[in-house]
């Protein structure tokens, strides 16, 4: 008698549909390591950028006061600047 007091139960999705739920979770997942990934790249490209821009600065900052300082006959005279042209 308990099978006819009982409401219906309602079948769970069928094997294809339990894959391609599978499929598409593994391919989100995909996507957001490639989105960490270019966004990891862009991030040490960005600090590779401002260091060389800081040693740049810092060989202009310093550079001529070194040349200024070396040991020449005189110092006072500054850098001699040539070009090929």
């Amino acid at each position: 008698m308990g099978g006819v007091l009982r409401s219906p139960s309602v079948p769970g999705p069928s094997a294809a549909e339990l894959q391609e739920r599978e499929d598409a979770r593994k391919a989100q997942e995909e996507e957001k390591a490639l989105l960490a990934q270019q966004k990891d790249e862009e991030e040490r490209k960005k600090i590779a950028e401002m260091q060389m821009m800081q040693q740049r600065k810092r060989g202009q900052r310093y550079g001529g006061m070194r040349s200024l300082l070396a040991e020449r006959e005189d110092p006072e005279m500054g850098v001699k600047k040539t070009t090929l042209g």
